[in-house]
């Protein structure tokens, strides 16, 4: 009886220690690090309403780092977003206005405002730094050219990754093309560098 009553007891014990420590175990495994790339944490930064009108999210991009802008800026260099001339073109094509180049505030496509910004943080970047000076300047009514149709951004404590998909068309042909990119960026105080890009979606022209 004395055995039973022993057994009875240490059985007791090691259940109670046994559940009262599950639930620590079960929130330790569902804590996310603040590293950690969750799908629910991107930001919508753009996208082509009913009309196939440009929308941005203007109050989030009031609000974003340099570093962001910097991510974002060096995308929109090279795909089409909503870029006309800003009253009469000019002779050296100085004055094409893109629509989220001047939302991030970085003045006219392939203007000193965009590059040197650009240049700036990607300093120690040398393929980016490479792909600027190659900056063109291709207005939205062009025969050959492309646009977002949606783009969004994550950010956590040292990466900026970017997802986005566009759409091209060469009406000369009767072409058309479409692609979805993701690119990552690690960032610093002081500057960025793409770190990855790939083509995940789709075929460039």
């Amino acid at each position: 009886m004395y055995i039973r009553l022993s057994l009875s007891l240490f059985f007791f014990c090691f259940s109670t220690l046994l559940f009262s420590q599950t639930p620590a175990k079960k929130d330790a495994i569902h804590k996310a690090s603040p590293n950690m790339i969750n799908a629910d944490n991107y930001v919508k930064i753009l996208w082509l309403d009913n009309n196939g009108t440009l929308q941005l999210n203007e109050d989030y991009i009031k609000t974003i780092t340099d570093q962001q802008r910097a991510a974002l800026g060096y995308i929109a260099t090279e795909v089409g977003n909503e870029c006309h001339w800003d009253g009469e073109k000019k002779a050296d094509k100085s004055n094409l206005k893109c629509k989220l180049l001047s939302a991030l505030n970085l003045g006219y496509q392939c203007s000193e405002t965009h590059l040197s910004f650009l240049k700036k943080w990607f300093k120690d970047d040398l393929k980016v730094l490479e792909r600027l000076q190659y900056c063109n300047k291709t207005e939205s009514s062009q025969k050959i050219q492309d646009g977002f149709v949606t783009l969004k951004m994550m950010t956590n404590q040292s990466t900026i990754k970017i997802i986005y998909s566009a759409v091209g068309s060469d009406s000369t042909a009767q072409k058309k093309w479409s692609w979805t990119e993701e690119s990552v960026y690690s960032f610093t105080k002081d500057g960025i560098k793409q770190t990855d890009r790939k083509n995940i979606n789709g075929l460039y022209n």
